[in-house]
């Protein structure tokens, strides 16, 4: 898990706006993203979840608490006789989950 204080959210979100965060997490599993929502929660400090930083607008006040940036990376295509199942970690860029679906023929 990286943690970093004072981080400009303008440098996480695609129109390039957002103050500082007071504590960014950067979670590359499931067990780091549950451990960081249960340590704000015991801080009562509000957080933030964030993904690749699309649609996203903050303030250029900043945000006060953590933002978690959600970075567990992983798909998995599971195919059986009639169902195919496709799991995808948070984390993962949509667009390459599309164009990995559209070469398989999903």
């Amino acid at each position: 898990m990286n943690e970093r204080p004072e981080v400009p959210l303008s440098q996480l979100t695609t129109l390039r706006l957002g103050g500082p965060a007071r504590r960014l997490v950067d979670a590359v599993d499931e067990q780091e993203i549950v451990e960081t929502v249960r340590l704000a929660d015991e801080r009562r400090e509000p957080i933030l979840i964030i993904g690749a930083g699309s649609n996203l607008v903050v303030s250029d006040v900043g945000f006060d608490g953590t933002v978690l940036r959600v970075a567990s990376r992983g798909v998995a295509v599971n195919r059986t006789d009639h169902v195919t199942r496709l799991s995808v970690a948070a984390g993962e860029p949509w667009d390459d989950v599309v164009t990995r679906s559209v070469a398989e023929g999903l």
